[in-house]
């Protein structure tokens, strides 16, 4: 993944906070998601002003990703993650 080629990943959702997750989610083609661009960090502080703070990443053990069919972004964590590559992942 941090090489930055694509890969194929799947992973389950999870938030503590609401009680909610447990779903599955797969995308055939992601890549790891760089440092934003000025305007795509223009466009998400203007719909979240809170983004602006360290995600802290790597003590979170989260990181995010690239969907490339839809290029939207997703945190992931890396704990929850099922399948890479379209292996498992124990």
């Amino acid at each position: 993944m941090d090489k930055g080629e694509t890969f194929a990943i799947g992973f389950r959702t999870l938030d503590q906070h609401k009680n909610t997750g447990g779903e599955y989610v797969g995308f055939a083609q992601a890549c790891k998601h760089r440092h934003a661009t000025a305007d795509e960090r223009k466009a998400v502080n203007r719909l979240k002003q809170d983004l602006l703070k360290n995600p802290n990443h790597y003590a979170n053990s989260t990181r995010n990703i690239r969907v490339l069919a839809t290029g939207n972004i997703v945190k992931i964590h890396l704990r929850l993650i099922t399948m890479f590559n379209y292996k498992a992942v124990l």
